[in-house]
């Protein structure tokens, strides 16, 4: 007689077999998904950089009015834009245009961080330079598989608004 048979840690063993062993399944998320995230990232940004904080300290408070007419005038030139929005093959071939022109921006900035390879740091702006580029090429090839809404909003923060892609 053995007490391990008997004891009560061995009939919990016994009862938690293979097939009650939790699975793991690993899926891999969608293209769009990743899509709607890099517009979410950009809409964050967006947020931190509109802030003015020119009346902070007192001075400016003049300035402020004037400014505020300034906003309204583009708000209505930017809602403008946005009720004559182009047809979806003329939005992507626009923001095609876009990615291309700033993957251009990045490729000369990689040659310049060549150059300078040999300072503290240049291997990992390297490295994520290449990664930008690599995401932006993605993202190319996915605009002609997402749906109407995300090219338009991507179209309205990249093309209107002048951001950046990422």
């Amino acid at each position: 007689m053995t007490q391990s048979d008997s004891s009560p840690e061995s009939g919990k063993a016994l009862s938690r077999g293979a097939e009650s062993a939790p699975a793991l399944i690993v899926t891999q998320p969608p293209k769009v998904e990743m899509l709607l995230d890099a517009l979410a990232a950009i809409d964050k940004i967006s947020e931190r950089v509109g802030e003015d904080r020119s009346a902070d300290m007192g001075g400016g408070g003049g300035a402020m009015a004037k400014k505020g007419d300034d906003t309204s005038a583009a708000a209505t030139a930017r809602n403008q834009k946005i009720a004559n929005l182009p047809a979806q093959e003329v939005m992507r071939s626009e923001l095609q245009k876009q990615i291309e022109k700033e993957v251009a921006e990045l490729h000369t900035e990689v040659k310049k961080t060549k150059k300078r390879l040999t300072r503290p740091g240049a291997a990992y702006k390297l490295n994520t330079l290449y990664g930008r580029i690599r995401k932006l090429n993605s993202l190319i090839g996915e605009l002609f598989d997402a749906a109407y809404d995300v090219v338009k909003r991507l179209f309205i923060k990249v093309v209107i608004d002048r951001q950046k892609v990422l």
